[in-house]
């Protein structure tokens, strides 16, 4: 799991957007799985994973989406710091 505690919905704060972002791409990379094909797993267009994984984007919702591509799942903390379970 990454983070903890629990926001539920809504857009992330920028911090925490590139702080997911980029743990999703290490839990990508650690699995050995090109942007492509992770892409392919959560039905997301290529961009969006980059996107995502650049911290472009800050809808919780997609986020979690993708983590679950991955076979991880996430959760933001009201405090917006993030954490590692």
């Amino acid at each position: 799991m990454i983070g903890g505690g629990s926001l539920g919905r809504g857009p992330l704060s920028a911090p925490q957007a590139y702080a997911l972002g980029h743990r999703l791409r290490a839990v990508r990379e650690e699995q050995g799985l090109t942007r492509g094909q992770a892409a392919v797993a959560a039905d997301l267009f290529p961009t969006w994973v980059s996107q995502i994984e650049d911290g472009e984007i800050h809808d919780l919702e997609t986020m979690r989406a993708y983590a679950r591509a991955l076979g991880t799942r996430i959760t933001v903390p009201r405090t917006g710091r993030m954490r590692r379970l």
